[in-house]
C-alpha cells in the first residue's frame, strides 16, 4: 500500500478567496503549506480533509537558530475572508516582535482552563474510582461541598489560607470532626494535584498540620469516646427498632463491632450465607486488609429482616431517603438517643464490642481481630489466617451476652410494670 507523506510547500502565492479555495494537496503528501507573499510567516495549510490559517516565527532572541514556531488562527469557515486572517495574523508577529511567544501563551492558557478547582475534582474522583477507594462518594460530596466557593479557580490559586479559613468556620460551628474530615481529605486532595496531575506546584497545606490538643481537649475526647454500661447497652438495642432500617444497622453494630461506614457500605454479595460468614473485602475496610465476621444466629436473624431497597439492592443498609449509602449520622443518632434515654454515638458501640470481648475472657489477639485492626510489621506480611476458628465463639459468646442483657433489661421491665 502507498503510504503518502508531507510533500515541499506549494508556490507561494498571495492569499486571496480565490486562491484559498482552489488550493488543493499535491499528489503523494500528507500536508503542504502555501504560504503568502505578502506577510511572511503567514500561511495556509493544506491536509486531505482540511484547510488551516497559521503563523510560522521564531520567538525573539533566539536567532536562526531557535525552532520555528507555529500558532493556528482558524479555518476559511471560521474566518471568513483571507484579508481577516491575514490581519490576524499580523497581530500575532506584533506579539512576536514584542518579546512575546503567542504559542507558548496559547499552551498556558489551555492548561489553565483545564485546570480549574472543579476540573481536578473531577480527575480525582475518576483516580479514586480507578484504584477502587470504596468511600469516594462520601469524600468527593464533602470536598466539593466546602471547595463550592473556588469551584471555577485555578487549582493553582487555592492557598493555605483558604483551606485553613473553612476549618476554622466549620470548628466555630462546632463541627469540630467536620473539620477535621475535611482537613484530612483536602491534604490528600491537594496532594494529587501537586505530584500526580502537576497542576499545582507546591503544596498549599504544607507545613498545615492539626494543632495538637490541649489538656482538656484530651480529657473531652476521652469522655467522648466511651464504653455503655450493660444497662444502657440494654436500652439502647430495645430502642434500635428492627422495623427500620437505621434500627437494624444499629443492632448489627453491636453483634458485630463494625464500623458504620463497612456496615453503610455492606453489600449482600459480602455475605456468605452458606458459609455462615460475612467477607469484607480489603479495599472496603480502612485498615486496607480483608475482614471476616461470622454469622452466629442473632445475626443470622437480623440480616434475614433487611429487606431489598429496588433503588439500590445490592445495599443491605440502604438510606430510606436517597436509597444510596447511608450519611448524616448526627441527625440519625438522635432519634435512638431520645428513644433510648442514652447518648451515645456510634463508635461507642465500636468501644464497647471490644471491651465487652475482654471481659467475656476473649484473648487480646482474637478479640482485635474481630474489630478488623490491622496487624503490624511482619505480623502483617506473613500472616494470611482469617482467624475463623477462633472468631465464631467470641462473636457467639457476645451475641449470647447481648441477649442475656436484654432480655434481662426486659424482664426488670416487666417486674416495674407489675
Amino acid at each position: 500500500m502507498e503510504t503518502k507523506t508531507q510533500g515541499p510547500d506549494m508556490p507561494k502565492a498571495k492569499l486571496t478567496d480565490a486562491v484559498v479555495a482552489k488550493a488543493s494537496l499535491p499528489e503523494d503528501a500528507t500536508e503542504a503549506v502555501l504560504w503568502d507573499t505578502e506577510v511572511t510567516g503567514f500561511g495556509l495549510r493544506v491536509t486531505a480533509g482540511a484547510k488551516t490559517y497559521i503563523v510560522s516565527y521564531r520567538p525573539q532572541g533566539g536567532g536562526r537558530a531557535a525552532t520555528k514556531r507555529r500558532v493556528k488562527l482558524g479555518n476559511p469557515h471560521t474566518i471568513k475572508t483571507a484579508q481577516e486572517a491575514r490581519r490576524l495574523a499580523l497581530a500575532v508577529l506584533g506579539k512576536v516582535a514584542d518579546g512575546k511567544d503567542p504559542a507558548a501563551e496559547r499552551a498556558r492558557e489551555k492548561r489553565r482552563g483545564g485546570a480549574k478547582v472543579t476540573d481536578l475534582l473531577d480527575r480525582y474522583e475518576k483516580d479514586l474510582e480507578r484504584r477502587a477507594y470504596v468511600n469516594r462518594t462520601t469524600v468527593m460530596s464533602g470536598l466539593r461541598t466546602r471547595l463550592a466557593a473556588f469551584a471555577q479557580r485555578d487549582v493553582s490559586e487555592l492557598t493555605g489560607a483558604d483551606i485553613a479559613a473553612i476549618v476554622e468556620r466549620l470548628e466555630a460551628q462546632g463541627k469540630a470532626g467536620a473539620a477535621q474530615d475535611f482537613r484530612s481529605r483536602c491534604r490528600a486532595f491537594l496532594s494529587f494535584c501537586h505530584a500526580k496531575a502537576h497542576a499545582i506546584p507546591a503544596h498549599p497545606m504544607l507545613g498545615y498540620r492539626k494543632e495538637r490538643a490541649t489538656r482538656a481537649e484530651a480529657v473531652e475526647r476521652v469522655g467522648r469516646e466511651r464504653e455503655l454500661s450493660a444497662v444502657d447497652l440494654a436500652k439502647v438495642w430495645n430502642a434500635a427498632d428492627p422495623a427500620t432500617v437505621f434500627g437494624r444497622l444499629i443492632r448489627f453494630l453491636i453483634l458485630t463491632g463494625c464500623r458504620r461506614g463497612e456496615a453503610a457500605g455492606l453489600r449482600r454479595d459480602m455475605i456468605d450465607a452458606k458459609a455462615k460468614v460475612i467477607r469484607l473485602p480489603a479495599v472496603f475496610t480502612k485498615q486496607g486488609r480483608g475482614h471476616v465476621v461470622p454469622i452466629e444466629p442473632t445475626l443470622a436473624a437480623l440480616l434475614k429482616a433487611c429487606t431489598m431497597d429496588a433503588r439500590s439492592p445490592e445495599l443491605v443498609f440502604p438510606s430510606p431517603r436517597s436509597g444510596g449509602v447511608m450519611k448524616g449520622w448526627t441527625k440519625l443518632v438522635a432519634g435512638p438517643c431520645k428513644a433510648s434515654g442514652v447518648t451515645f454515638t456510634l463508635h461507642d458501640l465500636r468501644h464497647t464490642f471490644r471491651s465487652g470481648l475482654s471481659r467475656l475472657g476473649i484473648d487480646p489477639d482474637t478479640a482485635e481481630l474481630a474489630q478488623g485492626h490491622a496487624r503490624q510489621g511482619l505480623e502483617a506480611i506473613y500472616n494470611h489466617d482469617d482467624g475463623l476458628d477462633r472468631l465464631r465463639p467470641a462473636f457467639a459468646k457476645w451475641a449470647k451476652h447481648v441477649s442475656s442483657l436484654v432480655a434481662a433489661k426486659s424482664g426488670a421491665t416487666c417486674q416495674q410494670a407489675g
